[in-house]
């Protein structure tokens, strides 16, 4: 295995560090020559902490700690709470413009009407996804007890 240290010139962008000091600049570059099996290991590893295999090689050489692995439980989970958040997202609008409407219609002194299929699908959203979260951070909490 050859390793070869070298100087980037400063025009290289600003990367980011996971150091101590997370602004500073990662400047040096190390070249290290692995066989194909040790390439694909670190490379497995790296992934399964979703990590950069750049990122990886510099906690491992400096002893740092790595992330847990992701789950499967645990990317199922993370897939269900973004669609929870895109259709809470659309639920807030809604409301948002029901509010609107209702403030524009009480400065111009005009009658307040309310669409309450709308305030009932938002509020039935909210209800399913309230059951959906309790059940996914009791499995989170089942899952990460040692």
């Amino acid at each position: 295995m050859a390793m070869k240290l070298k100087n980037l010139p400063p025009s290289q962008p600003n990367q980011s560090n996971q150091s101590n000091q997370p602004n500073q600049r990662l400047s040096s570059r190390l070249e290290l020559r692995l066989s194909d099996s040790d390439y694909n290991q670190i490379k497995a590893r790296a992934e399964q902490v979703n990590l950069s295999m750049s990122d990886f090689m510099r906690r491992a050489a400096l002893r740092r700690t790595m992330p847990r692995p992701l789950a499967a439980f645990d990317l199922k989970a993370y897939q269900v709470l973004c669609q929870i958040n895109a259709q809470l997202k659309t639920a807030g609008n809604n409301i948002n413009q029901i509010a609107k409407a209702c403030n524009s219609a009480v400065a111009l002194g005009e009658p307040v009407l309310v669409n309450t299929e709308v305030l009932e699908n938002v509020q039935q959203l909210i209800r399913e996804n309230g059951g959906a979260i309790k059940a996914i951070v009791a499995n989170l909490a089942k899952s990460t007890v040692r």
